[in-house]
């Protein structure tokens, strides 16, 4: 699974740099302050180097200018063929997690396109190997942060309407 992850336009279908949609904001990606101390805080000096902006709000981590729109540095400078230091999100596009909305109780995270940008969400002709692989992603990486808890995964076949990023289109349209 990792090494697949390490490759950008891994989906089937995708054409990866080649594709007129960009699938890389790096204005929006975040994660958790727990995950990103969990997987990222022994590498903060690193990226910072690399030209990556860190920062902290409230009880998330948001990461800049950690790519171009097409060449993520991420990828383009990890120390290890072995590890995807990208955030989780980067990790699922074009799903998102719905960070706010998880059910702790049940142990429900719930997966939205993160929108309408990709040809294959557009089209929702993401190969079911793919969803195979996003789970898994998702199910290791909240079981590292939550001490072994076991979630299920929920695919939401629409736009994540709470994210910033479709909230920003809807006034640009408007």
């Amino acid at each position: 699974m990792m090494e697949k992850q390490l490759k950008e336009g891994k989906l089937k279908g995708c054409k990866g740099s080649k594709c007129s949609s960009c699938c890389c904001d790096d204005d929006l990606v975040e994660e958790w302050i727990i995950e990103y101390m969990a997987f990222h805080d022994r590498m903060k000096d690193y990226w910072l180097s690399k030209g990556i902006r860190i920062e902290f709000i409230d009880d998330r981590v948001k990461f800049h200018d950690c790519s171009d729109g097409k060449e993520c540095k991420f990828i383009k400078y990890s120390p290890s063929k072995d590890i995807d230091f990208r955030p989780i999100d980067c990790k699922i596009y074009p799903y998102v997690v719905d960070w706010n909305m998880i059910d702790f109780d049940k142990k429900i995270v719930h997966l939205y396109f993160w929108d309408n940008d990709c040809p294959l969400a557009k089209n929702n002709s993401i190969s079911p190997e793919f969803k195979v692989e996003v789970d898994e992603i998702i199910k290791q990486g909240f079981s590292s942060v939550f001490h072994g808890t076991k979630f299920k995964i929920k695919f939401i076949n629409k736009v994540f309407k709470n994210h910033r990023r479709y909230k920003f289109q809807l006034k640009l349209d408007s």
